[in-house]
């Protein structure tokens, strides 16, 4: 999904492609100053051997390269009530130093509201590694998507604050495929989950995964957990 132009996802107009490390693929959305998305592949074998802990975070060095304008690390746009909300998550990225530092880039961050974050969504990331590690490969891509892009809601440094995160799973092998989300908000104690993926291209704004690969009009509960 990653490796074939024909598959890549449904970009923004002025989005740019980022490749950390050769293990994530993100499409940083310039006029929104976040990303669009990241797409990544995790094996079983890399999701039980992850490593623990966190690193710093750091602006991505090919924006910075690009003249690409992107959050700072200390700005104030985060805080204990909007976080710096990772797409690829630390945890399910990080089988290697090199591919845990990947998801610390400024361009893989997007700001998500803190409780979100840190329960519902985690709890959601948890789901989905010790899915992998217990089961199959999946091609996964996180991202975000806006009300209105003409007129979304921004920090004080003019970074869009996103109304929504989505994940988009696919099993390459059988084709299964599932899609979740969430509000981005305050007051947002929950996620909606086991979605078909046309659901999340609808929020989205955009084809996600290729039916030619992924059945994304339909879910099948059982397969997952």
């Amino acid at each position: 999904v990653i490796a074939d132009p024909s598959n890549t996802p449904h970009e923004p107009a002025n989005a740019v492609r980022i490749c950390r490390s050769g293990v994530l693929a993100i499409s940083y959305d310039v006029d929104m100053i976040n990303p669009a998305f990241s797409q990544y592949h995790i094996t079983p074998a890399q999701a039980k051997n992850l490593l623990p802990g966190r690193l710093s975070f750091y602006e991505d060095p090919d924006l910075l390269a690009m003249g690409i304008t992107q959050a700072a690390v200390n700005s104030d746009a985060f805080s204990d009530d909007w976080n710096r909300g990772h797409l690829a998550p630390n945890h399910i990225i990080s089988f290697s130093n090199v591919s845990k530092k990947s998801c610390f880039s400024m361009a893989n961050i997007a700001p998500q509201a803190g409780y979100f974050n840190q329960q519902p969504w985690n709890a959601l990331e948890g789901k989905v590694a010790d899915w992998v590690a217990s089961n199959e490969e999946l091609f996964i891509i996180t991202g975000v998507a806006y009300r209105s892009r003409e007129a979304p809601t921004r920090t004080s440094n003019n970074i869009a604050v996103p109304d929504y995160y989505w994940k988009v799973l696919c099993q390459p092998t059988s084709g299964e495929a599932v899609g979740f989300y969430g509000y981005n908000n305050l007051t947002t104690k929950t996620t909606i989950d086991f979605v078909p993926v046309t659901d999340i291209e609808e929020i989205y704004g955009g084809s996600l995964l290729p039916t030619s690969m992924c059945k994304t009009a339909a879910v099948n509960k059982n397969y997952w957990w």
